[in-house]
């Protein structure tokens, strides 16, 4: 017997049709990962080396220090020198990739910047490591920006988000080995000799990508017009993005920066000890990155942003007040984890707003911002440590902007006729 339906409720045939449909993007999703494993392969291996290469440094940041004779200001500025590279080569990266692929953009990118880590290796003094800090950045940039047009010309809106969260893993695992890999070597060849290796491997390793990676013309998408920059910048979403971006790759990178300093000054802790907790800071990027892509092709993009920074928030300012050891790790942990959660969010929903084409010239505008954020953030709580003589202040004034970035969050639309949560 046919028992009545309330109104409005699916009809059986209709929920079986939508069941199958679910299914079947969800199998398609599977299908473009496994099919795609020599671009994830590559991309991976090419975010690794960019972590590896340009974040080494931090974690015997307290070696350079004593060495070079370097003041918290200087020490912040190292880590600036090299955003002010990277936010200069945002756009013109971005731009090549666009009109030449982004596998030759991606495998110059990871070989200039391994060369300018050598170059570090070698400088006696501030100003020639300044240089080649600066020069990492510029020639560094050739990575992300280039791996998001990868990932949107090979994989489908629904997909997207997961695809740059596997790539990231890469980026998080590269964190990982500079956190423990450089201190343990530094211990034997010096800090130099860690640098100078770190260097040669990258270089080595430009050829590996270069093979690895494929380009591919992808045919425009009915729901996206072509985005001019001119028009693109008057919107409320890009700028909504635009400081999302800046404080998202900021906060991160205060952190990376500073971190290994509070734990062997405020706490103690040796050399290798820190760069164990360091570790624990990256080693979350490496399930978060992932998920974080996962969550915003199911939930949407600008809900998993407002949520992850609310948590962001919270976080950053428990840190502050931390005053034991436990509570310091269970806050960095949590921060870790959350400021890995939206990296893939922020990235996948641009080729929705803006087209597949235009996905590396638009996301070179983009973090042009994030670049902006990582220069001056580590900057501003050097600065604030040598007035004030305190980490802490740096870090409460940091809890309330992370607050802002979640209500902004909620200002991005998504325009008619993309699906918020990933499929066409």
């Amino acid at each position: 017997m046919n028992k009545p339906y309330l109104k409005g409720s699916l009809r059986p045939s209709a929920f079986h049709i939508q069941r199958r449909r679910g299914r079947a993007r969800v199998g398609i999703e599977r299908g473009e990962l496994s099919g795609n494993l020599r671009i994830l392969a590559g991309g991976f291996i090419a975010f690794c080396l960019l972590h590896v290469l340009n974040n080494s440094y931090t974690t015997v940041v307290a070696l350079i220090k004593e060495e070079l004779s370097l003041s918290y200001t200087m020490s912040g500025a190292l880590m600036s020198a090299y955003f002010t590279g990277y936010t200069i080569g945002q756009i013109p990266w971005g731009t090549l990739a666009d009109r030449h692929g982004p596998r030759r953009v991606m495998a110059a990118s990871i070989l200039g910047t391994a060369s300018a880590t050598v170059f570090f290796g070698m400088s006696q003094s501030f100003w020639q490591i300044l240089l080649t800090r600066f020069l990492s950045g510029l020639l560094g940039a050739g990575v992300f920006v280039p791996g998001v047009k990868l990932i949107s010309a090979w994989f489908s809106p629904g997909s997207r988000g997961t695809a740059l969260g596997v790539m990231s893993i890469g980026g998080s695992i590269g964190l990982v080995i500079a956190s423990w890999l450089t201190p343990y070597t530094s211990l034997s060849v010096g800090w130099r000799g860690a640098m100078t290796a770190s260097g040669v491997i990258g270089i080595l390793s430009s050829a590996v990508i270069l093979l690895s990676l494929r380009d591919r013309r992808v045919e425009p998408q009915p729901h996206v017009r072509s985005a001019n920059v001119s028009e693109v910048i008057r919107t409320r979403s890009f700028w909504a993005l635009a400081w999302i971006q800046m404080v998202r790759l900021g906060s991160n990178y205060a952190f990376i920066a500073w971190l290994p300093l509070i734990l062997t000054e405020e706490l103690g802790l040796g050399l290798v000890a820190a760069g164990a907790v360091f570790a624990l800071y990256n080693l979350t990027g490496m399930i978060s990155n992932p998920l974080g892509g996962i969550a915003s092709d199911r939930f949407g993009e600008k809900e998993v942003l407002a949520v992850s920074f609310a948590v962001l928030c919270v976080a950053t300012y428990l840190f502050a007040r931390a005053s034991s050891t436990l509570m310091i790790n269970a806050t960095v942990l949590l921060i870790g984890w959350f400021i890995n959660f939206v990296r893939s969010p922020n990235f996948a929903i641009l080729p929705k707003l803006y087209g597949v084409d235009n996905a590396g010239r638009i996301s070179g505008v983009q973090n042009t911002f994030a670049s902006l954020g990582a220069l001056v953030l580590p900057l501003f709580l050097g600065f604030l440590k040598d007035t004030t003589d305190s980490y802490w202040s740096g870090w409460l004034i940091l809890s309330g902007v992370l607050l802002s970035v979640s209500f902004v969050s909620l200002l991005i639309t998504v325009p008619d006729g993309i699906d918020k949560r990933g499929s066409n």
